[in-house]
């Protein structure tokens, strides 16, 4: 048992919906679920009955519930007692991430259960090359990107992984976002080979990675014919709603465009070409601890997708 499944069972009997809860929990709903589960296994007994307008609490829920208000109260009491008298080193979270859809939900659940003490935050959005490069030079302390397969041998890191602990998140193919001129629009997916022909949209790239499209386009699978780069997903978005084009995209990306016009593609790797993949990872400057603000936020980012830090391998360089 956690604290934080106590909290997620409590959160549910408040909202009474387990959809309700996992959205002010700005977790994922099978999260929350597989929570509850977990939780009914190891003390043998049904918590909650589902039903089709929400959930209730069985008898033993009910009893169990009450002494898991005890339990949070305690733990509550300990935090207020405990955690504030560790000094401001702890304090902060100076973070540096490419536009990724869950980081603000992330933030803003930090900035709830820490509004009652004094935590320094520091959010940058950035390209991947200028958000690692504020983690090396101390400008931030903790930082989220978008690593592909293809990169292990490009342009940034074989200079400056030696330099960074780089863990990972999660892994996803590759997506890819149009509009309503594409005539790709009604399809659900799309493969290499058909998108390489469409004009293109370069998103969030930096320097070294837009010179590498133009020497190995036929890794890249983008049509250097034709592509315009931005640097925003406000200026993508609206790009391809006024135009034919493509534009490759993370699954973390995928949230940021908001517009319902904005049709997006999962890409398939085409028969006998090798797989392509995007790793999202968190990095920090080699041996440099985590404090327990970040400590806090990464926990939330790991059960928002689902698992525990433990699940994933402690360094991918």
């Amino acid at each position: 048992m956690q604290v934080r499944q106590l909290e997620y069972l409590v959160k549910i009997v408040e909202c009474g919906s387990i959809t309700q809860a996992a959205q002010e929990l700005y977790i994922s709903q099978p999260s929350l679920t597989k929570s509850v589960r977990q939780l009914e296994q190891e003390y043998g007994t049904q918590l909650l009955i589902r039903k089709s307008r929400g959930v209730e609490l069985t008898g033993e829920g009910k009893n169990f519930v009450h002494y898991a208000r005890g339990v949070l109260t305690a733990a509550q009491a300990l935090d207020r007692n405990f955690i504030r008298k560790q000094g401001s080193q702890r304090s902060r979270l100076f973070l540096a991430t490419q536009q990724l859809d869950f980081v603000y939900n992330m933030v803003l659940r930090l900035y709830g259960e820490n509004e009652s003490r004094k935590v320094h935050y520091n959010v940058v959005e950035a390209d991947r090359n200028e958000v690692t490069r504020l983690v090396l030079d101390g400008a931030v302390d903790l930082g989220l990107l978008v690593r592909s397969s293809a990169d292990a041998k490009m342009f940034l890191w074989h200079k400056e992984a030696r330099r960074l602990d780089m863990q990972l998140i999660e892994r996803a193919g590759i997506y890819a976002c149009v509009g309503p001129s594409s005539p790709y629009c009604e399809r659900s997916e799309i493969s290499f080979s058909e998108a390489e022909i469409c004009p293109h949209v370069g998103l969030d790239m930096e320097a070294q990675a837009k010179e590498n499209l133009y020497f190995d386009n036929q890794l890249n699978h983008y049509n250097t014919r034709q592509i315009v780069f931005f640097n925003t997903v406000s200026a993508c978005e609206s790009f391809l709603l006024h135009t034919d084009a493509l534009a490759y995209v993370s699954k973390w990306t995928l949230g940021c465009f908001k517009d319902s016009r904005i049709h997006k593609l999962r890409v398939k790797v085409d028969e006998k070409e090798p797989m392509r993949y995007n790793d999202l990872l968190w990095i920090k400057r080699a041996g440099e601890p985590l404090n327990a603000t970040e400590e806090q936020f990464l926990k939330h980012v790991y059960e928002y997708f689902g698992k525990e830090r433990t699940e994933c391998p402690e360094n991918i360089q």
